[in-house]
């Protein structure tokens, strides 16, 4: 496994939102949220749509979005669909899309990406800017690649609802070494074991609940009181309609 090679990053995050056909809406109306909640131009991160190969991008949203964000959208061309092909494909799709337009100078050189998908909402309203100071304390007290909720089942693993580093040679490992994952689970929970030898964090703040159908509006109101930053895993709109009441009524 090849180690770091030394880079300065811009103080930039990029929000790399994934999805297809089957949780397209869901999607969008997480981008819209995101968008709403920025209160001005973001000076911080930058947002991209990355669609799976067979569904199309929905412009009126991107152009939403780009109101506040700096916004880039691109179909992934990697063909797998289904559990767990379709996934662990569409994000390799998206690392690949940052590491060659990075590599290409087309795009910022990140200092991290945000993948994150559908059934996820931000809790703060300033919860990019909390991200990135928390990546940034990480980075300063060790090396850090994979910071998100550390999770206990099937096995340790960090959930892919996380942030990666944008260091190139981290990327080219991903792209270009591992370039995959067998079909026998999710890329995260495959991967773990390497990116543990990275440099693989836990980021309490960052919370995965798997397949929580509903959240109740009392415990919505426990992760804020928790400090909780970012949640995913609600498959209904119960967390992302209480997160638009509570912050933009």
């Amino acid at each position: 496994m090849s180690r770091p090679v030394l880079h300065k990053p811009e103080d930039r995050v990029l929000l790399c939102l994934q999805f297809y056909s089957g949780d397209k809406k869901q999607a969008m109306e997480l981008a819209r949220f995101i968008a709403d909640l920025q209160p001005g131009r973001c000076e911080n991160a930058d947002f991209l749509f990355i669609s799976r190969f067979d569904c199309d991008h929905d412009m009126a949203v991107v152009k939403e979005v780009s109101k506040k964000f700096r916004v880039f959208h691109y179909v992934s061309k990697r063909r797998g669909t289904g559990w767990p092909i379709g996934p662990n494909e569409l994000w390799f799709g998206t690392l690949e899309w940052v590491f060659h337009m990075m590599q290409a100078k087309k795009i910022p050189q990140y200092k991290m990406a945000f993948t994150f998908e559908s059934d996820c909402v931000p809790l703060s309203p300033n919860w990019v800017s909390e991200c990135s100071r928390a990546w940034d304390r990480e980075c300063a007290k060790h090396e850090t690649f994979v910071f998100g909720a550390l999770l206990q089942y099937p096995g340790w693993h960090i959930n892919g609802n996380a942030m990666f580093s944008g260091n190139p040679a981290f990327l080219h490992w991903l792209v270009k070494q591992v370039g995959g994952v067998r079909p026998s689970g999710g890329w995260d929970y495959l991967l773990y074991p390497d990116f543990k030898r990275w440099g693989a964090r836990d980021f309490p703040q960052l919370k995965s609940y798997w397949n929580c159908k509903h959240m109740p509006e009392s415990a919505c109101e426990l992760e804020l009181a928790k400090g909780t930053l970012f949640l995913h895993g609600v498959k209904d709109r119960s967390l992302l309609n209480f997160a638009r009441k509570k912050f933009l009524g």
